[in-house]
């Protein structure tokens, strides 16, 4: 596999992992989708048929690698599979699972840890019966960018922060491991308390993080990656924004804030260019092993210290009301596939045409798959991807991918 290189949010996309939502996302009831960490159960037909035109339009555009190929090549080598099974096992206390599983076929054996355990009468205990499952499901595997994210030439192991997330931690340190052959970074090798995920991680430059300290990625987490820098890089800076814990759609910071390209940005801008919201944006400056913090009047002020000069478009248009309808099926959450090249939910209309105001050209999805757009003749474009079950998930086009390659920026 070609290493692990990704130093900023916008350059041309050369690969990225993926994970097609399958059975895993049906596997819910209304009184499990709290434990889920879903607000709605999903429709697994529709949501795959979204899904397929979001993966066509990326496989069009780069490499695009499956977490089920990745995983059933990890369990095909005896030694890891051993190591992963063990390590799931023990974590989710279900050791007495292992006789079971170890001997089951790589194929069998990857559908099971992803789409769950099922519970077998007369073999398991009882108290597994109502919940159907000895093993729940990875129902939010499909946004891939949470369990583990490229920062440079590593990948983070994010310590989740709900257990029910644990398992896709695992499988992708597996994969990074075994097939890439990548160094890793995990903060739970270092404290239980730390908790990290991807949403909340944005490569902003070669030196430069801009990190969401809210309901996913605590303090904790954020000193880990403060000291490990500290140890590894002359320098770092950290740009934190606090995030609001009391809406599911503020879960990330890239569902209020994400790059377009080298001077633009799409933010949600009652939180992102506002002062004075109640929330903190913090300066860290990490020079040769010492640590220093300066407040900031606002998140984008603090992009400005960081020499950023960047124009926001705001998401839901100029009508706050709409702002804070469309942030929350995802509409601050795009994904770059290049500089001024993005991929998003067309359910955002007034974002999308706040987006058209300022140069991008608005794609349909279905466009670029039939082959009647082509995206390379575009300077700046919004590919839009129809979809209705995909935003329950509460996540977004960047929530759903985990580049591992992209081209450098000249900033």
């Amino acid at each position: 596999m070609n290493s692990i290189n990704v130093n900023s949010e916008i350059g041309r996309l050369k690969g990225v992992i993926l994970h097609t939502p399958g059975k895993e996302i049906e596997q819910m009831t209304p009184e499990t989708t709290h434990h889920a960490l879903y607000s709605d159960l999903l429709n697994l037909n529709i949501a795959q048929k979204e899904y397929s035109f979001f993966n066509k339009v990326l496989s069009s555009w780069c490499d695009t690698y499956q977490v089920k190929d990745l995983l059933k090549q990890v369990l095909d080598i005896p030694s890891a599979k051993i190591e992963l099974v063990k390590t799931i096992l023990q974590r989710e206390k279900k050791e007495f699972l292992y006789l079971e599983m170890i001997d089951l076929s790589s194929e069998v054996l990857a559908n099971y840890l992803i789409e769950g355990y099922p519970y077998k009468e007369g073999l398991h205990s009882k108290e597994y019966e109502p919940l159907r499952y000895v093993l729940d499901p990875l129902y939010n595997l499909f946004f891939t960018r949470d369990a583990s994210s490229s920062v440079y030439n590593r990948v983070l192991i994010n310590a989740m922060r709900t257990d029910v997330r644990d398992r896709e931690s695992f499988i992708m340190e597996s994969i990074f491991k075994y097939i890439f052959g990548t160094e890793t970074i995990n903060p739970k090798l270092i404290s239980d308390e730390a908790s990290t995920e991807g949403g909340d991680v944005l490569i902003a430059k070669e030196d430069i993080l801009f990190i969401g300290n809210g309901l996913r990625t605590n303090k904790k987490g954020i000193e880990f990656l403060c000291n490990y820098f500290a140890t590894r890089k002359p320098k770092q800076k950290i740009l934190v924004q606090e995030l609001p814990q009391t809406l599911d759609s503020y879960i990330h910071l890239d569902m209020v804030f994400n790059f377009l390209n080298t001077n633009e940005c799409i933010a949600f801008t009652p939180l992102i260019c506002k002062e004075n919201t109640g929330f903190n944006t913090t300066l860290i400056d990490i020079d040769n092993g010492r640590i220093t913090y300066k407040e900031q009047k606002s998140f984008i002020e603090g992009t400005k210290a960081l020499g950023f000069d960047l124009k926001p478009i705001s998401c839901g248009g100029d009508d706050e009301w709409m702002q804070r309808r469309e942030q929350w099926h995802s509409g601050a959450n795009f994904f770059c596939m290049g500089e001024g090249k993005i991929i998003g939910y067309a359910r955002n209309t007034h974002t999308i045409e706040e987006l058209n105001k300022n140069g991008f050209d608005v794609i349909k999805a279905e466009d670029v798959v039939s082959g009647k757009e082509q995206l390379d003749k575009h300077n700046k474009f919004v590919v839009t991807v129809e979809a209705s079950e995909l935003p329950r998930g509460c996540g977004g086009a960047r929530c759903m991918t985990m580049p591992i390659i992209r081209e450098s920026v000249n900033w």
